[in-house]
């Protein structure tokens, strides 16, 4: 009930919007209120009004001060995607829509606002950007570089055409602004500025907690902005400097993705495409690039360093190793090539040769609470039970992250190495300090042969009592 209610006062409110005549213009009529940035320049901007682009359809095109006739600047749409009303004010008369074009005009590019028939939107914006495609050319449009703004009902409709099958592909940037988040699959070859107004929060507040899980999922190329303390419609209502901000950045986004951008002076480098690669996902790329680059490079430390590694993550020990023994025959020092040896003969349980790289590495610098754990752990399995304490405090002072898969677990193989010993207080002193930490697996204490000894003594049932039963994982 309280939906059709709510549907009923929207659909009110706006009858009562559209029924105002383009003659009466109360105050309080929201259409009245243009874009709330200005500059200077805005007053020299030309307008060409009323260019047909399908039937008695048409488009206002707004230049910058000063274009010439050979002079060719990318362009802004406007998109009009809920359609214009019959006999009343057009979209493209409205304060906002009359206003921005102009603003994006004087900053150096083409602004267009537009007409729409509401029965055929989708067919009409393909027809808007089939026109601007070939006749853009006679109103200074490169058509090869398109950007345009929906806003509010606008990117509904507008969204469909951008993600869909038929979109002009000379749409370079799309910018929507408080509007309800797309059905549609995000494009990877679409740079989108989404801004949230937080006064959409109400309406829209739970698709909006959605939105950048959906986005990184679709690894597409959207920056979402959230307009703190903005109102729907912030551009043209807002009159303060936090929403001229966000209009600042909204033309910094059109001019970064329509505009050319400068070129470094210097070539490409090799070197830093493997640079690059090597702080990406991709390992096998990097091998490939690190094994081309050694074939030219056949005594440089760090490539074999860096080889070594990744050949590590294929799981390719046995280059790995051979990658590893050559940084440190052309003289490697660097902790990190111990620190690889040392993980990867943990991974093949050589846990002898695992200890004395982990050693070797932390003697080297690499003096972290994670490589102090890994060496403690390696100590675990050799049995060298004073050595991981030893390791392990050391790792702690560190700086251990709390949790109970970091210090937890650190806490737990203390207790272990205790047990080991025969320092029952110690042992129980440690795994109290793993609950208190979050670990909760009881399985493995009820398991584990290390546990073996004090399962007996009355503090260890003690302390299954501070565990959730039947808890089989952290």
């Amino acid at each position: 009930m309280k939906k059709i209610i709510l549907f009923a006062i929207i659909f009110t409110f706006s009858l009562n919007l559209f029924a105002q005549t383009e003659e009466i213009k109360s105050p309080l009529d929201g259409r009245n209120y243009g874009v709330v940035y200005d500059i200077p320049a805005t007053k020299n901007v030309t307008v060409k009004t009323d260019v047909p682009y399908a039937g008695n359809l048409t488009i206002d095109v707004y230049s910058p001060p000063n274009a010439k006739p050979n002079d060719r600047f990318p362009a802004v749409i406007f998109l009009n995607a809920i359609g214009d009303a019959p006999n009343q004010m057009k979209v493209k008369k409205w304060g906002i829509y009359s206003s921005f074009p102009r603003l994006v005009a004087a900053h150096g590019m083409i602004g267009i606002s537009m007409d729409m028939d509401g029965g055929r939107i989708q067919e009409n914006l393909k027809g808007l950007f089939d026109f601007l495609e070939k006749d853009g050319v006679k109103y200074g449009i490169d058509s090869t570089r398109l950007g345009v703004y929906a806003a509010s009902a606008n990117v509904t409709q507008g969204s469909i055409y951008l993600l869909g099958e038929n979109v002009s592909k000379n749409i370079k940037a799309a910018v929507l602004y408080y509007g309800g988040v797309p059905n549609s699959a995000f494009r990877r070859d679409l740079p989108v500025l989404f801004v949230i107004a937080e006064g959409d929060m109400v309406r829209n507040g739970q698709q909006y907690a959605t939105l950048w899980q959906k986005v990184s999922e679709s690894r597409a190329p959207w920056t979402v902005m959230f307009a703190s303390r903005m109102p729907h419609a912030f551009d043209a209502f807002a009159d303060n400097d936090e929403s001229r901000r966000i209009i600042q950045q909204t033309i910094a986004f059109w001019k970064s993705n329509l505009e050319p951008v400068p070129q470094p002076s210097w070539k490409p480098s090799f070197a830093r495409e493997i640079v690059a690669s090597s702080y990406d996902a991709d390992s096998q790329k990097t091998a490939d690039l690190l094994s081309k680059w050694i074939a030219q490079n056949p005594k440089d430390v760090v490539a074999y360093q860096q080889y070594g590694r990744v050949l590590s993550q294929l799981r390719r020990f046995d280059e790995a190793n051979t990658a590893y023994e050559k940084a440190l025959e052309y003289g490697g020092t660097d902790a990190g090539i111990y620190l690889g040896l040392a993980q990867m003969r943990f991974g093949q349980k050589r846990y002898e040769e695992a200890a004395a790289n982990f050693a070797k590495a932390i003697e080297g610098g690499a003096r972290n609470s994670q490589v102090y754990g890994q060496l403690a752990f390696t100590q675990m399995f050799l049995n060298r039970n004073e050595e991981a304490i030893k390791s392990y405090e050391k790792a702690f002072e560190a700086g251990i992250p709390p949790g109970a898969n970091t210090r937890g677990i650190a806490y737990y193989n203390m207790a272990c190495a205790y047990v080991r010993l025969k320092q029952t207080d110690k042992a129980f002193e440690m795994l109290n300090k793993a609950v208190d930490e979050g670990f909760a697996n009881r399985n493995t204490l009820e398991t584990d042969e290390d546990m073996k000894p004090i399962r007996e003594d009355s503090r260890f049932q003690q302390l299954l009592t501070r565990l959730p039963k039947n808890t089989t994982s952290n």
